[in-house]
């Protein structure tokens, strides 16, 4: 008994190792439902995501589930699944449960089905079900999905320590599942912001708070190969505007052999490196020389959620003008400008009108590289 117990945790285990090699590759489920199957004694194992008909499905995973099977059910037999049918009525598509076939249905009344005669014999060859809900849809991060176990009619029906060994795994199923989709959702939510970064004329990268380039978009790779890409410079005014934004503090500086500025921000909360140090994940904007002002301005009233009035000063301030001469520009009181430029400067982390200048741009430093 002792040794039964011990085999059993043990297969437990391997499982579990499979599942979460599962949460990040799509197609290790399959080798997870294969050896869920060898483990439960089943003859075909699936796993299914469920449509917007509650019986309308569609395979995640398969073990032994042939293609000529999946089709038919596809273009037909998922409408008669009386197991799934009653699961409906029921209301018994919830996450957790775990059934057994025959107390969903009958077997006498299982066999005088059409499903049963037509489908499952010729198909399959199954008669015995063990399905658990693995989601029903509910978290925005998953999906309806359903786990099958079948055992041929010749086989011992499904009992109740079967169900409750089941029962056992399913926490972990169902962690691994989540995170296996909220990846998947993250990997999409990713390749569309990349998408969307690529479609910009203008060039943008990300270095990550181990100095590695995490993205740059097809503009950045066109004008930075050779000099920021394929790796970064680790020293000169390039190198050490990007460490000075990753300690917090954004700024410009030029890359004279390309006329092009590059403004850094810092984007994150600093975490700790693995030298010890804390830093930001920083953004990287490339702009040409001759759009350097217009381009400044945009970024700066973005990136530090500059409010249309004080957005207004922006213009004013690249052309050096005074707080005087700025609320004669604008037919503004001065202490209306002097309220408004003490807010650019605590958004900007700057404490005077030069500092904040440099930060624009209007004066970088010129470097060769």
């Amino acid at each position: 008994m002792k040794n039964d117990t011990k085999t059993k945790s043990n297969d437990n285990q391997s499982l579990i190792f499979s599942l979460y090699d599962a949460v990040s590759t799509d197609g290790a489920w399959d080798d997870f439902v294969h050896s869920l199957a060898l483990q439960m004694d089943a003859h075909i194992s699936i796993m299914v995501s469920i449509g917007p008909s509650t019986f309308e499905q569609s395979l995640y995973g398969n073990y032994n589930f042939n293609a000529a099977a999946v089709q038919a059910y596809s273009d037909h037999w998922w409408q008669h699944n009386v197991w799934l049918q009653t699961i409906g009525e029921n209301n018994l598509l919830q996450k957790g449960n775990v059934m057994i076939g025959t107390d969903l249905v009958p077997a006498d009344k299982l066999k005088q089905h059409t499903f049963y005669q037509d489908f499952l014999l010729p198909h399959l060859n199954v008669e015995h079900l063990l399905i658990a809900i693995l989601s029903d849809g509910t978290d925005i991060t998953e999906i309806p999905m359903s786990l099958n176990l079948f055992r041929p009619p010749s086989a011992p029906a499904f009992t109740q320590d079967d169900a409750n060994q089941l029962r056992e795994l399913l926490p972990h199923i169902n962690r691994a599942f989540k995170l296996h989709w909220q990846m998947r959702n993250m990997n999409e939510q990713l390749s569309n912001f990349h998408n969307g970064l690529d479609s910009l004329d203008f060039a943008v990268m990300y270095v990550d708070s181990a100095r590695r380039v995490s993205h740059s978009n097809k503009a950045a790779q066109r004008i930075a190969k050779g000099v920021l890409l394929p790796q970064l410079p680790l020293q000169g005014d390039i190198a050490d505007l990007i460490d000075r934004a990753a300690l917090g503090q954004g700024g410009a500086a030029m890359i004279s052999t390309l006329r092009t500025m590059v403004l850094a921000l810092p984007i994150s909360n600093p975490v700790r490196t693995s030298a010890g140090e804390m830093r930001s994940s920083v953004m990287l904007l490339l702009v040409g020389a001759d759009d350097q002002h217009a381009a400044a301005t945009t970024f700066l009233c973005n990136a530090f959620a500059l409010s249309k009035a004080e957005s207004r000063l922006i213009p004013l301030l690249l052309l050096g003008q005074s707080p005087t001469e700025m609320a004669t520009s604008l037919d503004l009181k001065l202490t209306t400008i002097r309220s408004q430029l003490s807010s650019i400067f605590a958004k900007t982390g700057t404490t005077r009108q030069q500092e904040l200048i440099r930060l624009l741009g209007r004066v970088p430093a010129v470097v060769d590289q």
